[in-house]
């Protein structure tokens, strides 16, 4: 496991190595309870590996980085910043971002703040325009710990007391949602977006996706988790189309 730093805090992070040294890089980030090594568990990374360099992250408050309990910490220009800190660590320019739910959020912060380190944006389970509105059942964090503890009770058995504050502020940092729209529109790289067809926020990417021709929409079958963690043949499929046609 690396560690990136940035603004006092260490960012875990693994890489694989792809076919030739020269390879384009994708940039693995999970959503809040998640962790990084989830990507490798049910077979991106390796599907992926065949093409790209390969970096999963663990944000800020998850897995092997640190988990301050400051909420100033989790805000979305300052976790995108996470992404840059790794991207420098490992002197990559560009990347292929690939976010779901909160990785999704931290995405749109990569399209207002830092664009020029993006080759192409892939927003999964995540409304960037709308945010948690998509999900009204979900309208607290104990809504969310609840929900994951009785539908995916494996994203929760590493959670212990002194890590709720900081995943708490990750949920509250998730409201953040203003500029997103306008930085996606004036995004100049491919946007993919993804999503389970018995996710909440399907109707709103189908939305975003008939205002701006330009993107791309995978759906595949599933709820939010079963979309990424199980259903993985059609996702994968899905996204290597996408940065096949983004390399071109």
């Amino acid at each position: 496991m690396k560690k990136a730093l940035h603004r006092g805090q260490y960012i875990a992070y693994r890489t694989f190595e792809g076919p030739t040294r020269n390879a384009s890089t994708v940039l693995l980030q999970h959503g809040l309870l998640s962790q990084e090594k989830s990507w490798e568990d049910v077979g991106y990374v390796n599907a992926l590996m065949a093409n790209f360099q390969v970096f999963t992250v663990d944000s800020l408050g998850h897995g092997s980085s640190d988990k301050p309990s400051d909420p100033r910490l989790y805000v979305r220009k300052q976790r995108a910043g996470d992404i840059v800190a790794v991207l420098d660590a490992e002197s990559v320019e560009s990347v292929h971002y690939i976010g779901y739910s909160m990785g999704g959020w931290i995405g749109t912060g990569m399209a207002l703040h830092h664009s020029d380190r993006l080759a192409s944006l892939t927003i999964g389970g995540w409304d960037p325009i709308g945010g948690l509105s998509a999900v009204p059942a979900m309208s607290t964090f104990n809504d969310l710990l609840k929900r994951a503890h009785e539908s995916a009770p494996n994203l929760t058995t590493w959670v212990t007391t002194n890590v709720l504050p900081g995943l708490e502020a990750c949920w509250n940092a998730l409201k953040e949602t203003e500029g997103s729209e306008a930085a996606l529109s004036n995004l100049g790289v491919p946007v993919l977006l993804w999503s389970g067809l018995a996710d909440g926020c399907l109707g709103a990417l189908q939305h975003l996706q008939s205002q701006y021709p330009q993107y791309r929409l995978l759906t595949v079958p599933g709820d939010h988790v079963a979309a990424r963690m199980i259903h993985t043949r059609e996702s994968i499929d899905g996204l290597l189309k996408f940065l096949e046609r983004a390399e071109d």
